[in-house]
């Protein structure tokens, strides 16, 4: 059967020209076609990407600058009109690992990838998916599955203006902003904030950033947020999709932000500012103008990152927990993956255990003080085991990218 393109501008001839009729049907979409491209990702997946997803985590420059791109696959399915599904994934032996991060795939999504990747590659017995935006009724879904908490996001719903941004603020925040706002500028007529564009930002500017939170995490006997391996990708990025907000006092910058944006949502990814501002409280400065800055280019999302939820729950961040997700071909498979089943088992009781921690600590009383001493007894006991192990892994340099953490703390 031949499929007609009805709608050229939508969906890429190159895609008509691989697809296939589906090979089940999906729960939410009418679909009509799908494909698998093998050790390839099609040159419509970048827009499509963004368009479907609208995340940095899932674009294909932040790809490219992290990871490897020539072993990675693509699936794609489209209804009538345009591509509804694509997701990128690798093959490791008996495991499909999904590369798309941080977006939102619902269980209709998951289960109709699944069906398909477990046709075509009677090998695989699981399908893993990191930190992805999904809801599962595991006593439902249509295969044996597993879903843990992964990592934690605040976001910030943005109004369609600064004013009525304030005017959600409680009333606290709002004032104490107005204040640290005021003080600022009489103490420091120079004051201004400004906004770098991507054309605009260079390997400088982001080090100046880098070096202000180093300075923050210095103060606070911290380790620096940001390796040095990192630089020059956070660079490759803010050249794409990034921007920098700047506080300048005397033309010497004393705090800033780098977001990136993908349609009209915009992340945070790195605040600092000089320690020697603190009773200006720049750091929370510069974060609303940047809410500012986010809200008159017409950002509807942001998001701050995971940690320090008090201080951005004050700017209306509110929590969002990104789920792993672990799908086995059938019960059989599932035993045969006893390591992965057991691992994901006992990290999901860690995740209860740790969720009773914290609301013991909000009750506070002799329980919270008990507990406080047994964990203080845990952390001497790791920071002991640090110490043996130190000598044993000296020289041990891994490059990562971290998510979550003190990169966001203003």
């Amino acid at each position: 059967m031949r499929f007609e393109n009805t709608t050229a501008q939508a969906i890429p001839a190159d895609f008509w020209q691989e697809a296939t009729l589906p090979f089940a049907r999906h729960n939410d979409k009418h679909i009509v076609s799908s494909c698998f491209y093998e050790n390839t990702i099609p040159a419509f997946a970048d827009a499509v990407l963004e368009r479907l997803y609208t995340n940095i985590y899932c674009t294909l420059t932040r790809i490219g600058i992290y990871e490897r791109i020539d072993n990675i696959h693509t699936f794609a399915a489209a209804d009538e009109h345009d591509i509804v599904l694509l997701i990128l994934f690798r093959l490791d032996c008996d495991t499909v690992r999904i590369v798309n991060q941080q977006v939102a795939l619902n269980s209709a999504d998951l289960a109709y990838f699944a069906v398909n990747v477990f046709s075509r590659y009677p090998a695989a017995r699981r399908i893993e998916g990191y930190a992805l935006d999904t809801l599962i009724d595991v006593a439902a879904f249509a295969f044996p599955v597993q879903v843990l908490p992964q990592l934690e996001e605040n976001v910030v719903a943005l109004p369609a203006s600064a004013d009525a941004y304030m005017r959600q603020l409680g009333k606290s925040t709002r004032d104490l902003m107005r204040r640290s706002l005021r003080k600022c500028a009489a103490h420091f007529p120079s004051c201004r904030f400004e906004v770098l564009s991507t054309q605009q930002i260079t390997a400088r500017h982001v080090r100046e950033l880098v070096r202000l939170t180093d300075q923050r995490m210095d103060s606070r006997n911290a380790a620096p947020y940001v390796q040095n391996t990192d630089i020059d990708r956070i660079v490759q990025l803010a050249r794409t999709h990034g921007y920098l907000g700047i506080l300048l006092i005397e033309e010497k910058i004393v705090a800033a932000t780098l977001c990136f944006r993908v349609g009209t949502r915009h992340f945070l990814h790195l605040v600092g500012h000089d320690p020697r501002f603190d009773a200006y409280r720049l750091g929370r400065q510069v974060s609303l103008h940047t809410i500012f800055h986010a809200i008159a280019v017409g950002g509807r999302e942001l998001w701050m990152m995971g940690g320090h939820h008090g201080w951005k729950s004050h700017f209306l961040a509110r929590r969002k927990t990104l789920n792993s997700v672990t799908i086995y071909r059938s019960r059989a498979a599932a035993f045969a993956c006893w390591r992965t089943l057991l691992r994901n088992a006992a990290r999901s009781r860690l995740h209860v255990l740790r969720l009773l921690v914290g609301s013991v600590q909000a009750k506070g009383g002799a329980d919270k003080r008990r507990l406080g001493r047994a964990l203080d007894a845990l952390r001497h006991a790791r920071q002991g085991l640090r110490r043996l192990r130190a000598p044993l892994t000296a020289g041990a340099d891994k490059e990562r990218f971290r998510r979550d953490g003190d990169g966001t703390d203003a």
